[in-house]
């Protein structure tokens, strides 16, 4: 069932089309997320010579994860510094 603010979009990937619910605040962000996986994919089938689609979109999905896999790594280092920096100050105090 669709919340109450939710409206459908139709995202074109890989020459087919998808629809999607979503809230009109994010729509215009996730038809571009949509639209730059679109180029990913574009790029990665010129770079390999992939000839598939679906293969070209399996090494975006990877590399997209990966990518976020290493920022959320990333954001907890900074979270466990600044909780370590927020003790040694409150020692301090």
């Amino acid at each position: 069932m669709f919340a109450e603010d939710s409206i459908g979009i139709s995202i074109e990937i890989m020459g087919k089309q998808h629809q999607f619910s979503c809230s009109a605040e994010q729509a215009e962000d996730l038809k571009q997320a949509a639209s730059n996986l679109v180029v990913m994919c574009n790029d990665i089938k010129q770079q390999k010579g992939m000839a598939s689609s679906e293969r070209a979109l399996l090494v975006a999905s990877i590399n997209l994860s990966y990518s976020l896999l290493m920022a959320n790594n990333e954001i907890k280092r900074y979270q466990h510094g600044q909780d370590a920096l927020i003790s040694t100050l409150k020692s301090v105090l």
